[in-house]
């Protein structure tokens, strides 16, 4: 595999733990600041991306670049919501880190409960629409199916499985996902600002 596509597909971890770790580490600073921090993780993600694509597919930045920028968004309004509602750093940084690894596993953790709901006389419909929004939401199948055209289910034994290659699924959109990442991002943000005033001393 080269080197870019394994830089892209670990790419979402580098920004997912790095923006939170930016962020905790500037904590009580001036909001300049802490949009310097984060945003300096993400352009240093990308430049390091920029620079693999070169020996592969340069055309694949720019949608990768989007989507891990609104990755990014969304993992630092879901620690700034949490932060407003006086969390420790720590636990903020803790949290962040474990929602981006429930949108990386989405599939692994769902997938046995999908065949199971399969199983119980789940419709295809159903199964079909959970797959899909399983793949949606997740970053690392996102990148794999939407950027780098990898069939990820079918390419790994573990998915034959439990079944998952066994059933249809539509294949994410890494312009849908990314949008949906900086909406919700810019939703947890917005919650946070208000949370503040609210919570002021």
């Amino acid at each position: 595999m080269p080197l870019f596509q394994v830089l892209g597909y670990l790419s979402p971890l580098l920004v997912g733990f790095g923006v939170p770790a930016a962020l905790a580490l500037t904590s009580g600073r001036p909001p300049k600041h802490r949009v310097a921090a984060a945003g300096g993780v993400v352009v240093g993600v990308l430049l390091l991306l920029l620079l693999a694509s070169f020996s592969d597919s340069p055309k694949a930045w720019l949608p990768l670049s989007l989507l891990l920028a609104s990755l990014s968004l969304l993992l630092s309004g879901f620690y700034l919501l949490a932060e407003s509602v006086r969390m420790p750093r720590e636990l903020c940084q803790i949290l962040s880190g474990l929602a981006l690894l429930v949108l990386m596993s989405t599939l692994f953790w769902a997938g046995p409960l999908i065949r199971a709901g399969a199983d119980r006389g789940a419709t295809g419909e159903a199964i079909y629409r959970r797959i899909t929004v399983s793949l949606d939401v997740n970053p690392f199948f996102i990148i794999g199916y939407s950027i780098f055209d990898t069939d990820m289910i079918h390419a790994s034994t573990w998915f034959y499985q439990v079944g998952m290659a066994d059933f249809q699924h539509g294949t994410p959109s890494w312009g849908i996902s990314a949008g949906g990442f900086a909406v919700v991002g810019l939703i947890f943000a917005s919650l946070s600002v208000c949370l503040r005033r609210v919570l002021k001393p």
